[in-house]
């Protein structure tokens, strides 16, 4: 129980009368208890009682003491408060000496060693004695003030008694994707190798170099990480699941000093599912702990993606003890993690992840459903395997599938879909002459509708709306459509960079996806998923009222200033944007795509020229939207975004109309 002191504290009533009695001059010209109590009370948070004035002990004992106690918390203190002071007054007849005891209570917020909303919480009391001659109150330095029965020496602990269970990661459907799934931790185990002695280096780089061939890892690393261990450690090579056809039991016993160690670890259904939207656990390191003290050694700790992002949420809290010797101070069981929501539909991504993971060239595929925003696929393919998060994170020219920004730009400048435009085979802006593609059709060369210009994919028509059309224009319509770096999926994320400074012939190119614009595939979706949502959207991984990644600014890209995008896209908008895209289908750079079961497509396509002479090449391009799923599919070599993503587009669509319906 903590009381609250009273300028005077409590005083017993047996004790009043002696205290008036006495009067209150002299005990104002008296040093005060108080002041020697909260000195006290400092120092037994602190450990420094180079203030104190002792009857007994001394200040080297007492700091050691606290020291002790300490050690095993790292830079968590207590805080030591004063609960209650009983003084004893014996009268002016008397020869004995005012005293005073005083009660201390004592909380370690525990929250500072990963332990949230728990603290340890004991009282102690120390005695005071008045001198009359120094005019101090003389504390009686007993190690009992610091903890009670603690003589300063005892072995204090505290000890992880169970790792908490981690959160799981949750499906658009509310299934667990990711949890805790049985697992083997094969290493070398370098007491075995050595039967109880220390295995010599050779013998140490022949069994890692043995195990890594059973187990597919490279020797020579392996090896190097084997050695740099201790004498006594075991190092591991890989971890599986057990229930992986990988390595048999058999292979592993077969190799000096091998030893498999089982456990669980937070992992998907399969390795290849969404690994870096998901992320990677591992044990901690001492990276780890130098820069989170709340981790202790052997716990599983995000490394990447989801995992590192919502690390907090997800981990829980261990189980935990506060011993002092064999006695057990303090004491809490382990709290498992939350879960954390995302809008991932498996099968989606499956499917997506096939289908880029089957391209020679690096290649990416974002889902969206636009009438809430939910991310549902977002594949990458890099045939060099770096790992790099293609589709939400890199941003490459993006040709024609810009068109539809800067088609927005154009609408809100007055044009409609069924407006005349003049679409010439070539045009100069500022000395740099621009011409449409090898091979467009001469059909829709001269005064065409917008919706043709836009379904043809007319590039001249576009580079002419530079001096109608300003960048500032431009960028705010990409703002419009959801590309915006301001906001975030919760993951790290980049949705592309549309300059609101370039002019002339630079402005230009910029119009039809040359230039120095660049998007994401992630943005290219959000693009598509805006239209689609008849309203600016800002699409989301992780649910949106899912707690925000341990205070982070929930994966808005770092740097980014985009701010709110001012009145967003219309109603009345998108649908002109819709009318414009049926064209490509129907008789523009998709039409010769077969015909997708149910709702009507809406795309457009986009081929972005890069390298110069021998060494040029093309990014390709499509971005789609039909009933409640937008999608954009890139390609970082490829022919046209018709002839090379059609076919792609046309196999997600169809096979993801079956798994949604």
């Amino acid at each position: 129980m903590r009381f609250t002191r009273s300028p005077l504290q409590l005083i017993t009533g047996g004790l009043l009368l002696l205290g008036l009695v006495t009067g209150c001059g002299e005990e104002e010209e008296r040093a005060q208890v108080d002041d020697a109590a909260e000195a006290t009370a400092e120092a037994l948070s602190t450990g420094d009682f180079s203030a104190a004035t002792l009857a007994s002990g001394t200040q080297e004992g007492l700091a050691e003491a606290v020291e002790n106690l300490h050690e095993p918390f790292g830079e968590l203190t207590p805080e030591v408060e004063v609960a209650e002071i009983q003084r004893d007054e014996p009268g002016e007849e008397s020869v004995r000496a005012p005293t005073a005891e005083v009660t201390f209570d004592h909380s370690w917020d525990l929250s500072e060693a990963g332990i949230e909303g728990e603290a340890w919480t004991y009282q102690t009391a120390a005695d005071f004695t008045y001198d009359e001659e120094s005019d101090v109150w003389l504390l009686a330095g007993e190690t009992e003030i610091i903890l009670p029965d603690y003589a300063g020496h005892e072995n204090i602990q505290l000890n992880t008694t169970d790792a908490a269970q981690r959160g799981r990661i949750m499906d658009d459907n509310g299934r667990a994707m990711v949890y805790n799934r049985d697992v083997v931790h094969v290493g070398i185990d370098k007491i075995q190798l050595g039967d109880g002695e220390v295995p010599s280096e050779e013998t140490q780089r022949e069994a890692a170099e043995q195990l890594a061939e059973v187990v597919g890892i490279s020797p020579e690393d392996y090896a190097e990480t084997v050695l740099a261990y201790g004498d006594e450690a075991f190092v591991e090579a890989i971890t599986l699941r057990q229930d992986s056809a990988e390595v048999t039991a058999a292979e592993v016993e077969a190799v000096p000093g091998a030893v498999s160690h089982y456990g669980q670890m937070s992992l998907a259904e399969s390795s290849d599912f969404a690994p870096l939207l998901i992320g990677r656990v591992g044990p901690v390191t001492a990276e780890h702990l130098e820069s989170n003290p709340t981790l202790s050694v052997g716990e599983m700790v995000g490394t990447s993606g989801l995992q590192a992002q919502y690390q907090d949420t997800l981990r829980g809290t261990p189980g935990v003890s506060i011993t002092m010797g064999e006695r057990t101070l303090y004491s809490v069981d382990s709290e498992a993690g939350d879960d954390v929501s995302t809008h991932l539909n498996p099968r989606l991504q499956n499917l997506a992840q096939d289908i880029v993971g089957d391209q020679e060239t690096t290649a990416a595929m974002v889902a969206i459903r636009p009438s809430d925003g939910g991310i549902l696929a977002a594949a990458s393919h890099t045939p060099d395997e770096n790992f790099v998060d293609v589709a939400t994170e890199s941003a490459y020219a993006p040709g024609s599938t810009f068109k539809v920004v800067s088609a927005l730009a154009m609408l809100r400048n007055g044009l409609t879909p069924q407006s005349q435009v003049s679409c010439p085979g070539s045009t100069t802006v500022h000395g740099q002459q621009f011409s449409n593609v090898e091979g467009y059709s001469g059909e829709y060369l001269g005064d065409i509708s917008f919706q043709e210009a836009m379904a043809a994919s007319c590039n001249t028509l576009f580079v002419s709306a530079w001096d109608d059309v300003s960048s500032q224009e431009v960028h705010q319509a990409a703002l419009d459509l959801g590309i915006d770096n301001s906001t975030g999926i919760g993951l790290p994320a980049y949705f592309g960079s549309i300059p609101d400074d370039s002019e002339l012939n630079l402005h230009a190119a910029n119009l039809f996806g040359q230039g120095v614009v660049e998007t994401s595939t992630l943005g290219m979706a959000a693009m598509t998923a805006s239209i689609g949502a008849g309203e600016t959207l800002h699409p989301r991984l992780v649910v949106a009222d899912q707690e925000t990644a341990d205070g982070e600014d929930d994966g808005a890209a770092e740097g980014s200033s985009d701010g709110d995008s001012a009145g967003g896209l219309t109603g009345e908008e998108a649908e002109q944007l819709r009318e414009l895209m049926r064209g490509t289908v129907d008789f523009g750079t998709l039409s010769s795509m077969d015909p997708v079961p149910g709702d009507h497509v809406y795309a457009k396509t986009g081929t972005a020229e890069v390298g110069e002479g021998d060494d040029s090449y093309a990014h390709t391009w499509v971005a789609a939207l039909q009933g409640d799923l937008a999608v954009a599919v890139f390609m970082e070599e490829g022919e046209f975004g018709g002839s090379t993503n059609g076919p792609l587009l046309h196999e997600f669509l169809t096979e993801a109309g079956e798994i949604l319906d």
